[in-house]
C-alpha cells in the first residue's frame, strides 16, 4: 500500500495547489503627498509638455470663410500653426504649413480673401453674404419684374447680394439658355450682369 500513498499525496498536493493559487496584481503605486515648504505645496514636474491645442483645433476655430479659403488653396496640406495677427490694424490669419517649402505661409483676411505678405489683396473672397431666399421674400417691385420677364420659368435659386450699399436679388432659372440669370434691385431696376 505504500507505493500508492506517495502518488496519492502528490496528486492531492498538486490539485490543492491549483485550487488555492491566486493571480495577484501589482500593488497600486503610492499616492504622492505634496511636500509643503513654508506653507506652499511644492510644485511637481510633469512629463506632459505639449501644447493643449493641436493645429487641427486651431484650424477649427478659424472663421468658416477662412477655413474654406485654406481648403480651396491647399486642399489637405497639413497645418502646422495658425496665428491671428492684429498688429497691422486689421485682422489677418497667418496659416503655417508642415512643409513650408511646398506651402509658404498663407495670409487670409476674415472674409476669406487671400493676401500678399504686404497685406494687399491677392485673391478676393467669394461673395459670402448670399442667402437663399424664397419667391415670397422678394420685394414687390422685384417680384413684378420677375413675373414680367419669366412668368412660367422654373426658378433654381434666389440669392441676395450687397453691391456697395444696394441690395441686388439674383434669380437663377433651371433653363439658363432660355432664361439667363436676372439681377434686380428692390425697386425693380434690372442689371444685365454682375458689375466688374
Amino acid at each position: 500500500m505504500k507505493p500508492f500513498v506517495f502518488p496519492l499525496f502528490l496528486l492531492l498536493g498538486l490539485g490543492s495547489g491549483c485550487v488555492h493559487h491566486h493571480r495577484t496584481s501589482p500593488p497600486p503605486p503610492p499616492v504622492a503627498k505634496h511636500p509643503v515648504e513654508s506653507g506652499k505645496p511644492k510644485r511637481e514636474e510633469t512629463s506632459y509638455l505639449k501644447p493643449l491645442l493641436s493645429p487641427g483645433a486651431l484650424f477649427g476655430e478659424l472663421p468658416p470663410a477662412v477655413q474654406n479659403t485654406v481648403r480651396a488653396e491647399v486642399g489637405t496640406a497639413e497645418v502646422y500653426d495658425v496665428v491671428k495677427d492684429t498688429s497691422s490694424g486689421q485682422t489677418v490669419y497667418k496659416i503655417y504649413f508642415r512643409t513650408p517649402e511646398l506651402y509658404p505661409p498663407m495670409y487670409i483676411a476674415p472674409d476669406g480673401s487671400v493676401l500678399h505678405p504686404d497685406l494687399s489683396v491677392a485673391v478676393h473672397a467669394p461673395q459670402t453674404n448670399r442667402s437663399g431666399l424664397k419667391l415670397e421674400e422678394l420685394p414687390p417691385d422685384a417680384m413684378k419684374v420677375l413675373h414680367d420677364r419669366g412668368p412660367y420659368a422654373e426658378i433654381a435659386s434666389i440669392n441676395k447680394e450687397m453691391w456697395g450699399d444696394r441690395a441686388v436679388y439674383i434669380v437663377a432659372f433651371k433653363d439658363e439658355t432660355e432664361h439667363p440669370k436676372l439681377y434686380v434691385t428692390a425697386d425693380g431696376t434690372v442689371f444685365n450682369e454682375t458689375p466688374k
